[in-house]
């Protein structure tokens, strides 16, 4: 994940009391359960061509989620939108956990 999407998670899910360490910890944890809540959404709208790329693509980059990402964004119509209604039904479910 990228400094400014970390900055992001750190503001909006209140991580700013705890320490660096502590914060990376819940920033992977978090960017983790973002991850796949955003693919399967991403999944859900993929027709068959789209869908055959995508699987290419995750047996290329393995573990590298920012290649995943990259084609997301490039073939997912309204991919920003399926990020930000995401992020906002995660903080929305984990109210009060990370406070």
């Amino acid at each position: 994940m990228n400094d400014e999407f970390n900055k992001k998670i750190i503001k909006d899910f209140g991580l700013d009391a705890m320490d660096s360490r502590e914060q990376e910890r819940m920033i992977e944890k978090i960017g983790n359960l973002l991850f796949e809540s955003v693919v399967e959404r991403a999944v859900d709208v993929m027709d068959e061509e789209v869908m055959n790329d995508f699987d290419g693509t995750v047996g290329i980059a393995g573990s590298d989620y920012q290649k995943v990402i990259s084609f997301l964004k490039s073939r997912v119509p309204g991919f920003d939108k399926i990020v930000s209604e995401e992020m906002s039904r995660l903080k929305r479910a984990t109210s009060g956990i990370f406070a």
